[in-house]
Formats: structure tokens, C-alpha cells, sequence
């Protein structure tokens, strides 16, 4: 949010804000001049933000601790309202009316809100946003399109344009899953193309008109170690994790179960699935059983390649139908070697503050924790939006749990008080020694800066 925020929302629906700045160094004596100026050295300095409140912000609706599920919820990466609020999207009530709320990203409160009842007659389920317009680098009026998906088994699509004014009703409604719940939906405005997944079924929209342009069953080939013999069943995986690439690439989660002759399930694997959009089946990747179920598809802005968050952290993979869903590398979050169910997990990754130049990453874990990835460009990019006075507040010297980044460096962050699963406690920062940025993700992401 901005250039020096991030706004995040805990398992228990509450928000939080988040303020950031890099400070950069000059780098160890063991690097030679011109390696100092080739790679990007220096530290994380952050804080929480605690404005005063009345009620604690939060979302409208958030599920009870009875339920042990996750609100859906999508924050805007467009500002609105003079580029001081951001747009919230939430399950309204649980029972299908869609929450719209704007939120300073800057303090975390709430300055409006309105609830849309009825909009699906089911639970929300799912939702996604992406930019349009100027806010995503083209021409036209800027705002951000929405999906949102339903355990009813449709799916809803909504534009924003203006803060002043939020639609009362979706642009289109799509169908296509037999009133199977959807399980999670994806939307490309570069391409103009959304999607959404049941168990059994992935189905391709137009955004123009929400013409459903083509829909398939899971691929049966996920485990091609398999004999022909062997009894089993692939479903698409009950979870939000969906990525629809530019390129024209979707990436799907898939859980192949085996039996044995007394039709007893034995083993169940996970997969990430490669389609084209005409739902040609181009290959699959088996993650390992630790890993658990991916919670988070991003694509790249270039389309090839996607982040995966999972168990241990975030995977990266190649999007081509000759290598596909190729290993690229790993951001780890943990630093046990300890690899079970109970391994700490991420959850949602962001990239920014601009789309199409990130310099920082942040990624939501399991454990409660925010972290802060540096990317190429940091540097540069902070000498200049310096500003006179920072006011980040103190910066403890401690160093957190170390990353091994897409660049092939290693990084130590600090927690903060955000999160999945855990009540907000003590505030707790870093500093982040950084030791140096290159590698895959330059060239991927963003252009390399010139030297």
C-alpha cells in the first residue's frame, strides 16, 4: 500500500498496518567495489503501526472459532479515494452477501463500509482481485475487477471504479460447476480472461460478456509413475490456490488418492497441474507430503514463472510447455530441519510497491509472522523516495529466521505481530542483513538495474 505500507488481515479478520523502510549499507569488506555496486546491500527497519481506535478493525464478518477456516478476503492494489484508501472485499455474512470496506492502509481503520446481501445464495468462498486501466499501466479509466466465487457453485464478476460510488450488483454471473462449491477463482485483466474450480471441473470466462470459453475434467496423468493397473482418482484440491498466467497458462492444485483392491484409500499426493487455456493437459509437478496443500498461486507479471506458498515457505516454478512447472528455487521461512505437518507454512505472498517493478515482497506465514523480502532494485529505489524523517521507531539488532531467496542468497528476518492462525502479542522488528540481490528474479520479475 503506497510506497512504505503494507496492510494485512489475520485469521481472526483483523487488520493491521505496517510500515517500512530500507536502509542501505555499503556492503563487506570481502566484496570487490564492483560487486558492491552490483548487488544491493543493506537492512530491514520495521514497525507496526498502533493509531488509536474505539472498536478494533476488523472485517464485517469474520467465521467462528468453531468453523477453523480462513475468511476469504482480497485487498485492492489500486488506491482509492485520492490514493489514501484501499478496497477490502470479505464474506459479508456467511450466508452470501459480499462486504466492501475501505481501509487507510496507512493507521488500519475503516473509513466506510457497505454490506451487499444475497449476492450468491451460499457462503463466499473465494475471491481475487486485479487491477485494471491505468492502475495496471494501460489506457482507460483505472480501478481493480473482481471474481468472487460461491459454495453455491457460480461465480460473480464486479468492477471499481470510484470510491464514491460501489456497485450494488455484479457485471456478470457465471456458471458452469453443476452447483458444486467453487473452490477457487483467478482473473487476468492483460488477457481478459477469469477462471474458477470446482472438484471436478475448471471452467474459462470471458470478462467481457462471461462466455464460458472452455471447461475441463482433472487430468488423469498427474503420477505418470503409475501403472495402468493401478486403482486411483484425481480431484481438483479443495483449496484458494489458483494462477492464470498472461501467457495463457493455468496452474492448478490436483490430489491424486490411491486404493487397494478393497477400494480403501492407501496414499494421497499432491499436485501442481499445467493447462493451456484450451485445457490441454502440459504437465505436473508432485510436491512433497510435508509441503501439505499450497494456500496461494501468484503468476509473475511476465507470465513465466509462479510463486507457490506452501509448507517450509515459497517455491517458485517455470511456466512453459516444454519444461513444465520446472523447480526454479525456494524462499524458506523456518530454520528447523524438522519437515512434518506441523512445519510452519506460507500463506499469502505480495509483491510491490509497483506491479511491474517490485523491489520488496511480502509474505503472511502460519506462525504469525510478516516477512519482508528484499528484491533487486531495493536499493536504487530507496535513495529515491528518501524522505527527511522516516519515523520508523526503533530497530532491534537481533537477526530472525533466515530465507534462501530466489536470487541464491541467504536473508535473515525479524517477526512482527501479523497473522494466520495467532492472536496479535508483542511487537517484535529486525533488522535484516542482506547479502546481496541478484539471480532468477531479476530478470523475471523486473528489468536488472544498469550499473
Amino acid at each position: 500500500a503506497g510506497v512504505d505500507r503494507c496492510l494485512a488481515v489475520d485469521s481472526n479478520g483483523i487488520f493491521h498496518s505496517f510500515r517500512w523502510a530500507w536502509k542501505p549499507s555499503d556492503g563487506d569488506e570481502d566484496h570487490s567495489p564492483a560487486e558492491k555496486k552490483a548487488i544491493d546491500q543493506g537492512n530491514f527497519i520495521a514497525q507496526r503501526e498502533l493509531p488509536r481506535f474505539k472498536t478494533v478493525p476488523r472485517l464485517i464478518h469474520a467465521p467462528s472459532k468453531r468453523e477453523y477456516t480462513i475468511p476469504a478476503v482480497a485487498i485492492s492494489k489500486t488506491l482509492f479515494a485520492s490514493r489514501s484508501v484501499l478496497l477490502v472485499l470479505s464474506d459479508g455474512d456467511g450466508c452470501g452477501g459480499l462486504a466492501m470496506q475501505l481501509v487507510d492502509p496507512s493507521k488500519a481503520t475503516v473509513k466506510g463500509e457497505a454490506l451487499v446481501p444475497s449476492v450468491h445464495s451460499s457462503k463466499i468462498t473465494c475471491i481475487a482481485m486485479d487491477p485494471i486501466g491505468t492502475a495496471a499501466g494501460h489506457g482507460g479509466v483505472g480501478g481493480e475487477l473482481a471474481i468472487v466465487g460461491s459454495a453455491d457453485g457460480g461465480s460473480s464478476l464486479w468492477r471499481f471504479m470510484s470510491s464514491h460510488y460501489l456497485p450494488l450488483r455484479p457485471r456478470i454471473r457465471m456458471r458452469g460447476h453443476a452447483g458444486r462449491k467453487v473452490q477457487a477463482v483467478a482473473l487476468s485483466s492483460a488477457i481478459h480472461i477469469c477462471a474458477s474450480v470446482s472438484e471436478d471441473r475448471c471452467c474459462i470466462f470471458s470478462v467481457g460478456n462471461g462466455a464460458m470459453i472452455r471447461s475441463w475434467a482433472p487430468p488423469k496423468n498427474t503420477l505418470p509413475m503409475l501403472s495402468s493397473n493401478t486403482n486411483s482418482k484425481t480431484i481438483f484440491c479443495d483449496t484458494r490456490a489458483l494462477g492464470l498466467s498472461v501467457q495463457g497458462f493455468v496452474v492448478t492444485v490436483c490430489k491424486t488418492t490411491m486404493f487397494n483392491d478393497d477400494n480403501v484409500a492407501t496414499r494421497s499426493v499432491i499436485t501442481l497441474h499445467l493447462f493451456s487455456l484450451e485445457g490441454v493437459s502440459l504437465g505436473s509437478k508432485a510436491l512433497e507430503s510435508w509441503r501439505g496443500v499450497p494456500h496461494k498461486i501468484t503468476c509473475t507479471p511476465d507470465g513465466t514463472a509462479v510463486t507457490v506458498c506452501s509448507g517450509r515457505g515459497v517455491t517458485i516454478h517455470r511456466l512453459s510447455a516444454i519444461t513444465p512447472l520446472e523447480f526454479i528455487d525456494e524462499w524458506h521461512i523456518t530454520e528447523t530441519d524438522e519437515l512434518d505437518e506441523s512445519t510452519p507454512a506460507a500463506w499469502d505472498v505480495d509483491f510491490g510497491p509497483s506491479l511491474m517493478r517490485p523491489i520488496v515482497a511480502a509474505a503472511g506465514c502460519s506462525s504469525g509472522v510478516l516477512r519482508l523480502h528484499a528484491l533487486p532494485g531495493i536499493s536504487p529505489w530507496s535513495e529515491r523516495h528518501k524522505k527527511s524523517s522516516i519515523g520508523i521507531g526503533k530497530a532491534f539488532s537481533k537477526t530472525g529466521g533466515r530465507i534462501k531467496n530466489a536470487m541464491g542468497k541467504t536473508f535473515g528476518f525479524g517477526k512482527t505481530a501479523v497473522g494466520t492462525g495467532k492472536e496479535i502479542g508483542k511487537e517484535v522488528t529486525a533488522e535484516v542483513k542482506e547479502r546481496g540481490v541478484g539471480g532468477f528474479l531479476a530478470g523475471t520479475l523486473f528489468r536488472k538495474t544498469n550499473k
